[in-house]
Parts: structure tokens; C-alpha cells; sequence
């Protein structure tokens, strides 16, 4: 990971009073917390943040850091206090990878100046969606490197089984970090009730999934009950009486749906943003009938309406996908057919060039035995001769020898010749005296 997080500060945890000794709080134990391990205390609006966080994208990993303290209370034992965390942008991550960037940061860096002095980073925070809790080799790697303090804590969330877990250094070298049996939610004591219900939530005790949704600011309080005379009941059997009809509306649309044939296989975007906006119109139909509306039935058809529009958007960027891809196939099919088109052009004019090639040799062959005959010497006397000169390594010194003598002989005639016929000239020239013919041939002789 090429990034740097400056020098790290290690200060010496200040002592305060524990969240679940005072008073102010209301604080409920998630899990099997041991009272040997490192007391971690969250606030529930941070807690929700991060579950809500984690399922955003189960596509991919998500992470950020956790802001707070870290404390001892008055008995010396060390706790950690998460008051608020920051999401990371500008990351890298993959299904089964997240990595913090320079940009990442930098964008972390300005925000916690906006916070107070006191809030400092106490850990870190990511999903691993379908994979489980706990930490990989690339998390280690973050927390040597950048969140190493004693007291530092690691927050694994898998959004796809419901399961997270924190992490705690032992400084045990045989097992360096460690998962805690459990953690502690804490809220203002006016939202006990709430903290009960959500801690059940992530305890998986009670059916209600949605709660890890709301954002911060529309947690779900106790729905205010009001009764006007006999109308509530009444009321409340015409609501259960038309979400069943409208369940029976549903289920048939679907059932007609499924027996019908389509001409082509939908998508399963298309198909659930169908299903979606035909339950949204059967319950604007049901509600239209009802004198009072439900409460907290506005807001779930608003999101249903949302996500049917995002499930409409994910079609459109599907089939313009789909689009992209046919074209890219395309077009790989024209330059596949274009490389078989230079395949057979090159392989003709290899083969044109061997039919040259054994023509030329051919042709050099005849040529070669024209020559031999020209010169009078057939193959096999040629074989002969070359096998001679081989075995006896060329010509004997004695031949040489010969040929030596008659060359010098020759050239010793010749010489003698053009000098008596100069020296005729001359006498011819001069006093014209004949030539004595036993002065010839004694020059002959010589």
C-alpha cells in the first residue's frame, strides 16, 4: 500500500469514568463480552452508520475509521470509546481486497479537523461481504503499518450473513490480535428502549432487518398510539383486510406472470422493478379506500418507489452494457475474419514460393550437368577424379616438378626467339650483313 500516515502519537490512555457507570448513559452488552478483554463501548447512531455503510455495496469491500478515546477507568483496566466515524473515499477494493489511497487520506485528514482535539483515531472499519469476520493478510498489513497502538481496535462487518466482530491486539506474539467475545452499544438512558431493540437486531433475535437502514436522524421511536372511540378497531381491520387482498392481488399477479411466455427472457432488474411498481399500484389502491393512512406507510412506499426507479436505472446501464458488448464482439469477429484472410493470403504465397523454389533447384540441376557435358567430363568421371584428389590429397610433387621444367623450357625458347630477331633487325638496320643460320640454331640450342 503506498501510502504514508505521518508519525503516529502514542500517548498514555487518561483516566475516565466507563459509559456503563454512568449514569447518563444507557449501555446494553452485544454478544458475550469477557471481562478479561478490551472493553469497547459504540455509540448506536455510529453503529448504525457503519451497518448502513456496509450495505450500500456488497459488490465490493467498504471501509472508514473509527473516532473516540481510549481510556482507563479508575481500577487501571483499559476501554475504548467510539463516539463517531469518518467513511473512506477515493479507496481501492474489490470483493475480497479494500486499500486506503493518498486521496482516502487526505479527504480523512480534512474532516478530522473540523472535529475537536480530544476525538481521535482509535481504529478502523470494513465489510467483508459473504466472506465472514475476520482479518485477511492485506488487514494486517493496515494494522501494523497505520492503526498499531496498543489499543487500537478493528471492525469487520459481513453485511451478506449479518455477522461482524471487533478485533483487539493481545501483544502475544503467538496470536497478535484476537476477536472479543462482544462490545457494548451505548445511547442517551431516554433511548434504552430503543438500544434493547437494535442490540436484538444485530443479535439476530428479532426480524427486522430494515432497522440497520435508517439513516442517522429517522431512528425508529415508539409510534405514537392514538384511539378515537371505536374507530381504531374498525380501522385496523380494514387495513388488515386490505394488505391480505392486497397480497392475494400480488400473488396473482405474478402467478399470471410466471405462466405466461415471454417472447424474450427479462432481466431480473426489469423483472423486479415490474413487481414493484405492481405492488406499489395495488397498494395506492388500497390506500385510496382507507380513511386513515397508516403511519410509517408513506415513507415505505416512497422507498419502494426509489427502488424501483434505481432498479430502472440499473436496466437502462444493463442493456446500454449489453449494447457495448455486441459491438465490441463485432467488431472482434471483423478483425478475427480479417487475420484468416491474411492467414490464407500468406500461406498461398508461401506455397507459390516453395513450387519457385523447386523449380529453380530443378533448373540449376540441368544446368549443372550441361556444363559437366560441355567440358567433357561426365559425372562419373568427375566422381572419380574428385575421389582421386581426396585420397591422394592432389597432384604428386613429381608432377609438379614436370610441369615446372616444361613452363621454364617454354618461356626460355620464347625469349630466345624475340631476342634473335631483334638482334636481325638490327644487323639489317645497320650494315645489312645476312644472317649466319648456324648462329640461329646454336641460339636454338641454348
Amino acid at each position: 500500500m503506498d501510502i504514508e500516515f505521518g508519525e503516529l502519537e502514542h500517548t498514555q490512555p487518561v483516566v475516565q469514568l466507563r459509559p456503563d457507570r454512568n449514569k447518563h448513559y444507557a449501555v446494553v452488552a452485544c454478544g458475550s463480552p469477557d471481562e478479561n478483554e478490551l472493553a469497547i463501548f459504540v455509540d448506536v447512531d455510529v453503529m448504525r452508520d457503519m451497518e448502513a455503510h456496509a450495505l450500500d455495496d456488497t459488490s465490493v469491500e467498504l471501509g472508514g475509521v473509527l473516532l473516540g478515546g481510549q481510556y482507563t477507568d479508575e481500577e487501571g483496566r483499559p476501554f475504548v470509546l467510539v463516539t463517531d466515524s469518518l467513511r473512506a473515499e477515493h479507496y481501492e477494493s474489490t470483493k475480497g481486497s479494500f486499500k486506503f489511497t493518498h486521496e482516502t487520506w487526505e479527504k480523512i485528514t480534512r474532516e478530522r479537523e473540523l472535529f475537536p482535539a480530544e476525538l481521535q483515531m482509535v481504529g478502523w472499519y470494513h465489510t467483508h461481504p459473504d466472506w465472514g469476520v475476520f482479518l485477511s493478510h492485506m488487514d494486517m498489513f493496515i494494522c501494523d503499518h497505520f492503526f498499531n497502538k496498543p489499543l487500537d481496535v478493528a471492525l469487520v462487518i459481513d453485511p451478506c450473513r449479518g455477522d461482524r466482530g471487533w478485533f483487539q491486539w493481545t501483544g502475544d506474539p503467538n496470536e497478535r490480535v484476537r476477536r472479543t467475545g462482544g462490545f457494548y452499544l451505548t445511547a442517551s438512558r431516554f433511548r434504552a428502549n430503543e438500544l434493547q431493540r437494535y442490540t436484538q437486531i444485530l443479535e439476530g433475535k428479532l426480524d427486522m432487518a430494515r432497522e440497520t437502514r435508517f439513516p442517522i436522524g429517522d431512528a425508529p421511536y415508539p409510534a405514537p398510539i392514538i384511539n378515537v372511540g371505536d374507530r381504531g378497531g374498525s380501522w385496523q381491520s380494514l387495513a388488515v383486510m386490505g394488505m391480505l387482498t392486497a397480497q392475494f392481488l400480488l400473488l396473482g399477479l405474478l402467478a399470471w406472470k410466471l405462466l405466461t411466455p415471454q417472447p424474450v427472457m427479462m432481466t431480473g432488474a426489469q423483472r423486479e422493478a415490474d413487481r414493484l411498481a405492481a405492488q406499489q399500484a395495488i397498494l395506492n389502491e388500497v390506500i385510496g379506500k382507507l380513511d386513515v393512512v397508516p403511519d410509517g406507510l408513506v415513507d415505505e412506499l416512497t422507498e419502494t418507489r426509489a427502488r424501483a426507479e434505481e432498479l430502472s436505472t440499473d436496466k437502462l446501464a444493463q442493456q446500454a452494457y449489453l449494447r457495448e458488448l455486441q459491438q465490441q464482439t463485432a467488431e472482434l469477429g471483423s478483425e478475427r475474419d480479417d487475420l484468416v484472410s491474411d492467414r490464407d493470403r500468406w500461406r498461398t504465397a508461401h506455397e507459390q514460393l516453395e513450387s519457385k523454389l523447386d523449380d529453380q533447384k530443378l533448373r540449376i540441376a540441368a544446368l549443372t550437368k550441361e556444363l559437366r557435358a560441355l567440358q567433357g567430363i561426365d559425372d562419373e568421371t568427375l566422381s572419380d577424379a574428385t575421389d582421386e584428389a581426396k585420397s591422394t590429397g592432389g597432384l604428386s610433387r613429381t608432377w609438379w616438378i614436370v610441369i615446372s621444367v616444361a613452363a621454364a623450357v617454354v618461356l626460355a625458347g620464347a625469349l630466345a626467339a624475340i631476342s634473335v630477331r631483334a638482334d636481325r633487325e638490327k644487323r639489317h638496320d645497320g650494315d645489312e650483313q645476312p644472317i649466319d643460320p648456324s648462329a640461329f640454331e646454336a641460339d636454338n640450342d641454348t
